[in-house]
C-alpha cells in the first residue's frame, strides 16, 4: 500500500529538482541562440561565463537524475542499458545483506549486553508496574489470556487431544523410579525425621489438650457400654473411663517423649529401616515396580476417576470463567496487588535489580543467537517475496525526496564546476 504523504513529498522533490533542471537548459539554449544571432554581445565575458555554468549544470544534473533514476527503474524502459534498475536486480542480494545487518548488529552478543547495562530493564519494569493503572492493565491482559486459554482447552478437539497426550504421557512414566526420587529427596539429610519430631511436638501438644483427654474417656465409656454391660452397671464406668484416660496420654507421652529425644530409638531406626527397604524396591525390585505401575494404569483406565477428575475441572472452568470475566475478580485484584507491590520492591531494591538486569542479559545472550537467525531469515524471505517493482517502488518512496535533492546539488556543483573552469581558461588565456 502506498503512503499517500510520502508519494506526495516525493512528486514534490522531482517537481523541484526538475525545475533546477529545466532552468539550467533554458540558459544554455538561450545563450546559446544569443551566441548565433548577435555575435558581438556572445563575445562578452559574462555571457561565455553564465552559458559555461548553465551548461556545467544541466550536464551534472542530467547526470544525477540517470544515477537516481537508474536505481529504482530500467532506463530506457523498453531495452534497457546496462546497471540500471539496481534495486529490482539486486533483491536477493539486498533482502540477504539487511538480514546480515540485522542480525550482526541488533542481535550480537555485546549489542545485547550494551542494550540491558544501558537501559536497566529491571528498574524501568519497577518504576512501571507501581504504578496502580499499569499493575491493573498487565493483569488485565494476563487473565484475559487465561480465558482466552481456557475456551481453546475447553474445545472438543482440543480437549480430546490433550486428554489422549496426558493419558499416554502418563503411561509411559516409569513411577517407581520417580516415587524412590521423591522420597530420596525427602529423607535426605534426615528431613524426615525432623518431620518426625514436628509431628510428634503436635501430638504431644493436642494429647494435653482437656478435649482430647474428655473425647477418649468417652470413647472408653462407650467401650464400656457395648462390650462389658452387666460389668459398667456395677462398675463406675465415668470414673474408670476418666482414669483410663488419664493413663493412655500419660503412657503415650511418655512415649513420644523418648522418640523425640532419643536419635536412636528403636522406631527412628524402624522407620528408617522400612523408608531404605521401600526405596530399594522401588528401584531393584520388579514385582514392585510391576504393582506401582499396575496401579497407575488402574487409575488412568478408571471410568470413575475419569469422571471425577472431569467434573473438578468442569468446576474449576466454571469459577475461574466467572471470577476472570468479573472486573473486580479475586483472581485480577490479588494478581494487581502483587503486581504493584513486585513493582515497588523491583524499584526500590538496588540489589534486586542488579540481580534481574544480570538474568535478563544472560537470557537474552543465550537466546539471542536462535532470535536472530529466525529473524534474519524472515526479512530474507519476506523481502525476496516482495513483487520487484513494489520492492524499488517502496524503497523510493521513503528514501527518493532526499535523492531529488542529490539531483538539484548535481546542478548546482555543475554549475559551480563550470563557472570555476571558465574562471581557469581566462587564467590561462591571460597568462600567455
Amino acid at each position: 500500500m502506498v503512503d499517500v504523504t510520502k508519494a506526495a513529498q516525493l512528486k514534490h522533490a522531482k517537481r523541484q529538482a526538475l525545475a533546477w533542471l529545466i532552468g539550467a537548459a533554458i540558459v544554455f539554449v538561450g545563450l546559446t541562440v544569443l551566441q548565433t544571432i548577435a555575435p558581438d554581445n556572445a563575445a562578452l565575458w559574462w555571457v561565455q561565463l553564465v552559458k559555461m555554468i548553465s551548461e556545467a549544470a544541466l550536464v551534472g544534473g542530467l547526470a544525477d537524475w540517470f544515477a537516481v533514476s537508474a536505481l529504482f527503474r530500467p532506463i530506457p524502459a523498453l531495452h534497457p542499458i546496462p546497471h540500471t534498475n539496481i534495486v529490482a536486480n539486486n533483491q536477493s542480494v539486498i533482502a540477504q545483506n539487511l538480514a546480515v545487518f540485522v542480525k550482526d548488529k541488533f542481535f550480537h552478543n555485546d549489542a545485547i549486553e550494551t542494550l540491558v547495562s544501558g537501559s536497566h530493564p529491571a528498574r524501568a519494569m519497577g518504576e512501571w508496574l507501581q504504578q496502580p493503572s499499569n499493575a491493573a492493565r498487565l493483569a488485565k491482559y494476563i487473565t484475559d489470556s487465561l480465558a482466552g486459554l481456557l475456551h481453546v482447552i475447553d474445545d472438543a478437539p482440543v480437549r480430546e487431544a490433550l486428554h489422549k497426550g496426558v493419558h499416554k504421557a502418563l503411561g509411559h512414566i516409569e513411577l517407581g523410579a520417580i516415587v524412590a526420587g521423591g522420597v530420596k529427596v525427602m529423607t535426605r539429610d534426615g528431613r524426615h525425621q525432623r518431620l518426625l519430631n514436628k509431628l510428634l511436638d503436635k501430638l504431644s501438644e493436642s494429647l494435653q489438650q482437656e478435649t482430647t483427654q474428655q473425647f477418649i474417656a468417652e470413647k472408653l465409656t462407650e467401650w464400656l457400654k457395648t462390650e462389658h454391660r452387666r460389668l459398667e452397671k456395677i462398675l463406675p464406668s465415668s470414673w474408670l473411663s476418666e482414669q483410663g484416660a488419664g493413663i493412655a496420654v500419660s503412657a503415650l507421652a511418655h512415649v513420644l517423649a523418648d522418640v523425640n529425644q532419643d536419635p536412636q530409638h528403636p522406631i527412628r531406626v524402624e522407620l528408617n529401616t522400612q523408608l531404605t527397604r521401600f526405596i530399594d524396591d522401588l528401584e531393584h525390585n520388579a514385582d514392585a515396580q510391576q504393582k506401582l505401575n499396575e496401579f497407575r494404569d488402574r487409575l488412568l483406565n478408571s471410568e470413575t476417576v475419569g469422571q471425577y477428575l472431569n467434573s473438578i475441572f468442569a468446576e474449576m472452568r466454571q469459577w475461574l470463567d466467572s471470577d476472570i470475566a468479573a472486573e473486580n475478580g479475586q483472581i485480577r485484584t490479588r494478581l494487581t496487588k502483587w503486581l504493584q507491590a513486585s513493582g515497588t520492591k523491583l524499584a526500590q531494591d538496588k540489589a534486586l535489580q542488579e540481580a534481574v538486569d544480570h538474568h535478563i542479559g544472560e537470557a537474552a545472550r543465550y537466546a539471542a543467537p536462535e532470535m536472530a537467525d529466525f529473524l534474519a531469515g524472515h526479512i530474507r524471505k519476506t523481502i525476496e517475496s516482495w513483487d520487484a517493482a513494489q520492492l524499488s517502488q517502496q524503497i523510493e518512496l521513503n528514501i527518493g525526496k532526499d535523492l531529488q535533492k542529490v539531483r538539484i546539488n548535481g546542478t548546482l556543483v555543475g554549475g559551480l564546476i563550470g563557472g570555476l573552469l571558465f574562471g581557469i581558461e581566462q587564467l590561462i588565456h591571460f597568462s600567455l
